[in-house]
């Protein structure tokens, strides 16, 4: 068992640290004081972080009915790209329930069996809420080709979500392209992501 004291802790803080990852570790009593004066949190091992896959290969597509005009748009254009395409659903336009089939694209990809996922409802923020209930799912809504660059080279994000009703095909093919072809920037930025995954587990 490692022992933390005083000096160690001082330096995390100094580096802007809020959250700290000590796995078989024990704070001396100096250190403990640190941790309730800065109101630190403190996550007994590291957070369980899978980087998405890159280059992407397979892509899981889903939508409810508001989404389901764009999904059967841009399928084709992802084919034609040379991705991998599962289609989770729904198959018309008659009325369901959008968190049935975000649920099945973040499932998906939470189990490997794609590299990322692509869910479509009228907006494209209550399906982002959905798929981020499942470890290891980071979801994004994105409105444009500046917010999927992002949402990738920042916050590894693995499931895109789109809005049927707000978009038009080749805006929401534009984005989706920049989405899966942005490769995550890793860095400082992996420590966020992985305090992203460890969030919903203090």
């Amino acid at each position: 068992m490692k022992i933390i004291d005083e000096k160690t802790l001082l330096a995390l803080i100094k580096k802007g640290e809020r959250i700290l990852y000590l796995k078989d570790v024990r704070l001396t009593p100096a250190a403990q004081d640190l941790v309730r004066l800065h109101k630190l949190v403190i996550v007994p091992q590291d957070p369980e972080y899978h980087p998405a896959p890159f280059p992407v290969k397979s892509v899981v597509i889903g939508s409810d009915h508001g989404g389901f005009e764009l999904k059967s748009a841009l399928i084709p254009k992802l084919q034609q790209a040379g991705f991998s395409v599962t289609d989770v659903g729904t198959n018309s336009s008659e009325a369901v329930d959008y968190p049935d089939f975000a649920l099945a694209v973040a499932r998906t990809v939470a189990e490997g069996k794609a590299e990322r996922g692509v869910m479509i409802d009228s907006i494209g923020i209550a399906s982002a809420m959905v798929a981020n209930k499942l470890r290891g799912i980071r979801a994004a809504p994105c409105l444009s080709i500046e917010v999927a660059k992002s949402a990738r080279s920042h916050n590894d994000a693995n499931v895109i979500t789109l809005g049927g009703k707000i978009m038009q095909s080749d805006a929401a093919w534009e984005i989706l392209l920049a989405f899966l072809q942005e490769p995550f920037s890793g860095g400082r930025h992996e420590r966020r992501v992985k305090k992203i995954e460890s969030a919903g587990n203090r």
